[in-house]
């Protein structure tokens, strides 16, 4: 036949998995030896074998001659970088990971990523080797570079080729979970998150996924026990956990438990389930005793938050009383200050005022003494006037003696200030109304000098009683 229409054929088949027409096909085209297609048909034959090494007794039979395939095509064409990713995937299936992972590494230098299938062979290699992170990384780009290519890879259609690496993505989540949780203890904390992911993941593929897939379901199932477990197990790690995140797990469990007996159910029947029936039997009474205990968990979470929130609303309480007090005592000690600020000032303004009664005084005062002094200029030397009265008696003298300015500004009733002279008084007015405004800042020293003086008096005293008693007892002896 036609070379180009028995590779279109072949291709036919393998899009629709059909392997053993597709391997006729391409070994009928081998046989032909064209040139242009013979690579094409050992690469082919190649990815099938590699394809079907879950055949009973044959996996090393057809992991041997995928290699050989591979190896053929390399022998006459070194350059060939999808030979190159088989002999990849060869290498990585007989556990050879180092020696794997070069040739994918190659293979994505010359290829430049065309050859989407390295990609997800890299994350597979990581993944075996628990590098998480890298196989999320290649995974991950994998599903990018086939959405903006649209060309499946590994399935029948894009939405099969996706659901299959969401799985992959999945259960590198679920591993890493796993993984994380072997610490026993509080570093095993994001192993929750992890486990949530994978759920996540797991139920993406199964709406991509166009049929009922028991596998999935399983998968789904397993996870949500896996995750309820660690949940359950934060207790003992010293992680904390919360009400709703017990009471999520038990949810889970109790949508668990339904789906793992129908699959009993359909095993009983006679239905094709390719999940063994212990493995179904061991999940459902697993699954009923997490159950239990996590009904049990729920209870004491909800009754140490319960606990919990009367000592915060009773901490609440306290934090407003207090901000209350607080509040009050910034008041109080506000109108304190103010109240303080207000008698500053109100004896401020009457020490002013008595400043300027005193200022007035002074001024009343000398305009008083400058008016009688221009006066008694004016009157001149005494005239005896007419009639014969004569000045010198002094009975009708008209002068008046000058009025000391201290008498307007003495608030004393000591009758001996009134002989004080005019300036002597202006002085001692002066200094009492200093003293009044701004306090005796001599008081301390005047106390001083009377303690000092009155200390002298009494030493003085006793040296005069001990000098008379000496003397009384030399007149007793004499």
């Amino acid at each position: 036949g036609n070379p180009e229409v028995l590779t279109l054929v072949g291709n036919l088949h393998l899009s629709l998995c059909d392997w053993a027409p597709a391997q006729k096909v391409f070994d009928q085209l081998l046989t032909q030896k064209v040139p242009k297609v013979e690579a094409y048909s050992m690469l082919s034959l190649g990815n099938i074998y590699f394809n079907n090494l879950n055949t009973p007794k044959k996996y090393s039979k057809h992991l041997q001659y995928a290699a050989d395939f591979y190896r053929r095509i390399l022998t006459k064409d070194n350059a060939n970088a999808y030979a190159a990713n088989g002999l990849g995937t060869v290498l990585a299936e007989k556990g050879e990971l180092i020696k794997a992972k070069e040739i994918f590494n190659r293979v994505r230098e010359v290829s430049g990523d065309t050859i989407l299938d390295t990609l997800l062979n890299l994350g597979h290699i990581y993944l075996a080797q628990k590098k998480h992170p890298e196989a999320l990384q290649m995974y991950q780009s994998y599903m990018n570079r086939t959405r903006t290519t649209g060309a499946p890879i590994t399935s029948k259609s894009q939405d099969d080729d996706e659901a299959e690496v969401l799985l992959y993505i999945a259960f590198a989540y679920f591993d890493w979970a796993r993984q994380t949780e072997l610490f026993n203890n509080a570093n095993a904390a994001p192993a929750d998150e992890r486990y949530q992911k994978c759920i996540e993941y797991i139920e993406m593929a199964m709406k991509k996924s166009k049929k009922e897939n028991v596998i999935l379901r399983y998968n789904w199932c397993m996870a949500k026990l896996q995750a309820a477990n660690c949940v359950l197990q934060k207790v003992n790690r010293n992680i904390r956990r919360t009400a709703q995140e017990v009471k999520d797990a038990l949810d889970g469990l109790e949508q668990s438990l339904p789906i793992i007996q129908t699959m009993l159910q359909w095993k009983a029947e006679g239905r094709k389930v390719t999940i063994p029936t212990g493995m179904l039997t061991d999940f459902a009474n697993q699954c009923k005793h997490n159950i239990d205990s996590a009904k049990s968990h729920l209870n004491e979470e909800l009754k140490k938050e319960k606990e919990a929130q009367v000592i915060r609303d009773f901490q609440r309480i306290e934090a407003e009383a207090n901000e209350k007090q607080r509040l009050l005592s910034a008041a109080l000690e506000k109108e304190r200050q103010q109240q303080e600020q207000e008698e500053r000032e109100r004896k401020a303004r009457q020490k002013m005022k008595q400043v300027s009664n005193l200022v007035a005084n002074w001024e009343s005062a000398a305009a008083a003494e400058k008016e009688r002094t221009a006066t008694k200029k004016e009157k001149g030397p005494g005239v005896v006037p007419p009639g014969g009265v004569d000045d010198e008696a002094g009975i009708f003298d008209t002068d008046v003696v000058p009025t000391s300015t201290a008498a307007l500004f003495d608030e004393s009733d000591d009758d001996d200030d009134v002989n004080e002279p005019s300036g002597k008084a202006d002085e001692t007015a002066k200094v009492d109304a200093e003293k009044e405004l701004f306090g005796d800042s001599s008081s301390e020293e005047e106390d001083e000098n009377t303690n000092k003086r009155r200390n002298d008096e009494e030493d003085e005293e006793e040296r005069a009683s001990k000098r008379l008693r000496s003397s009384d007892e030399k007149d007793h002896e004499e």
